[in-house]
Order: C-alpha cells, then sequence, then structure tokens
C-alpha cells in the first residue's frame, strides 16, 4: 500500500486580506488580522502567519508589514486570545496622529500594550514632531511613552533638536492632538536652537514651563563664546540659559526611569518635574 502523506503540521489557510481574521484578546478591542496573499494557521505553534501586505488592526492602532505572525492562547471556552504580533519588513505603526516607520522588524505585546521596533532608519512622528533612532524603538501606548535607542534625535517642531544615545518621549492627548510634554536624554547629549548649542551627560526638557534642565558636564556655546559647568538650564522660550549649583541626580536615574515605565500598573513621572 502506498504510503499517506502526514499532514499534521501543514499549516491551514484560514483566510485572505478580504476576509479579517477576528480574535478577542481584548474584549473592547478585537485584534484583525489581514493578507493580500494568505492567512495560514499554525497549530502546532499556536499561531497565525499573514503573508503578503499583512496587517493587525486593534481599536485606532495599525500595524503593517509583509509578513504578520500572531502568537495565540487558547481560552476555556475554545476562544484563540491572540498574545504577542511579531512583523518583519516594512513595518509602519499607526495610532490615532501618531506613526512609526523605517522598521524590518517588530514584536507587540498586547498584555502590556507595547511595541519593540529594530531598524536602522526609524522615524516616529506627532504632529509636527519627530523622534529618530538608527537601532531600537519602543513604544507603550496606553502610558504615552517613546523610547529611542542607540543614536537619537528629537525635533521638537522648528523650536529645537535634541541628541543622545537614548531619548525618552512623554506623550499626551489634548484636544485630538498628540503632544510631547517631556523629554529625557541620556548620555552623550546634545541640543541645538537658532541661538546656541548645548551639551551635558543628562537632560529633561518640560513643555509647560519651556525649560531644559541640563545636567553633568555641561556646555553652552553660542558661536565661538561657551561657557561650562555641572548644571544649567535652557528657557527654550525666551531664549535665557543659566548656570546654577548641580542639584542632585538621584531622581534622572535611566534604570530608574525604566522600571517606573515598565509597570504594569502604575506609571507616575513625579521623578522628573
Amino acid at each position: 500500500m502506498p504510503e499517506q502523506a502526514d499532514n499534521t503540521h501543514q499549516p491551514e489557510q484560514v483566510g485572505a486580506y478580504q476576509t479579517p481574521l477576528q480574535t478577542l484578546a481584548k474584549k473592547d478591542n478585537p485584534v484583525e488580522i489581514y493578507a493580500e496573499d494568505a492567512i495560514e494557521w499554525h497549530k502546532n505553534e499556536k499561531k497565525y502567519l499573514a503573508i503578503g501586505n499583512a496587517k493587525a488592526s486593534s481599536g485606532s492602532m495599525s500595524l503593517t508589514s509583509e509578513r504578520i505572525e500572531a502568537f495565540y492562547n487558547e481560552e476555556e471556552d475554545s476562544a484563540m486570545d491572540i498574545k504577542l504580533v511579531k512583523a518583519h519588513r516594512k513595518v509602519r505603526i499607526t495610532d490615532k496622529k501618531l506613526e512609526i516607520i523605517g522598521g524590518q522588524s517588530a514584536e507587540y505585546n498586547l498584555e502590556k500594550d507595547y511595541f519593540a521596533i529594530f531598524g536602522k532608519n526609524l522615524v516616529l512622528t506627532s504632529e509636527k514632531n519627530k523622534l529618530k533612532s538608527n537601532n531600537k524603538m519602543e513604544y507603550w501606548r496606553n502610558k504615552g511613552v517613546a523610547i529611542a535607542s542607540g543614536k537619537a534625535t528629537a525635533i521638537k517642531d522648528a523650536e529645537f533638536i535634541i541628541k543622545g544615545e537614548k531619548l525618552i518621549w512623554y506623550i499626551d492627548e489634548v484636544d485630538e492632538k498628540m503632544n510631547v510634554k517631556k523629554i529625557l536624554g541620556f548620555s552623550n547629549v546634545s541640543i541645538r536652537t537658532n541661538n546656541e548649542v548645548a551639551f551635558s551627560d543628562k537632560a529633561l526638557y518640560n513643555k509647560d514651563s519651556g525649560i531644559c534642565k541640563l545636567f553633568g558636564n555641561v556646555k553652552l556655546q553660542k558661536g565661538t563664546s561657551f561657557l561650562t559647568g555641572d548644571y544649567a538650564e535652557v528657557d527654550m522660550n525666551k531664549g535665557i540659559s543659566k548656570l546654577l549649583p548641580a542639584p542632585s541626580l538621584d531622581n534622572l536615574n535611566e534604570n530608574r526611569v525604566r522600571a517606573l515605565i515598565d509597570k504594569t500598573e502604575n506609571h507616575e513621572t513625579n521623578e522628573s518635574n
């Protein structure tokens, strides 16, 4: 008798782009998976694979790329609860008026509502503000936090440019606009305005006050003149810079900031006032 082929590991095609695959990963915002070429169901790996102009969407969030993997857990009622989404090549993320492009790969953790995007030319755009990275971008949707690592650049409208090895954005939504309310910078920080350039180890910009605080190895340069010190405050609105006695850096510690961001329940930023 001829041997029968073993199809237990063969993926099953379950849909196409016009017919989204839905799963209640969140009761209020079900995840929808689309693909132009095919959607495969890999039962043994507990995942769906969307191929060709793939898209995953939930509420106001949309993730597109060439291929998308959606990993799920099976619930008691046989529902398939997606926990993790991976995207490969030409990654683009949109969320209301925020957009991230330039990703070669990305992961979206639905439980934390957290993205990690990787690529050499990452750009996050929110209104007239941009955050760039040549390595990694992180985005907590429900906490309004974005982190650029590597050679990072933040462009605040036409007001100033901040560069550093790690930049952290705090974003809030006011009147349907996504505003950058605070920016933290770590390691080899530089700030360029129309009038001067400033350098420091760390920096904190507060939109409400218009003040950028510079910590450690501070250098203020205007033309051929410069001032140096351990701490400075730059008033972005008035164009006034001050060298002042250095405050404690205990509240501007990168690891502490990171720990607070990664809390799953309470996200306070009292350390960066």
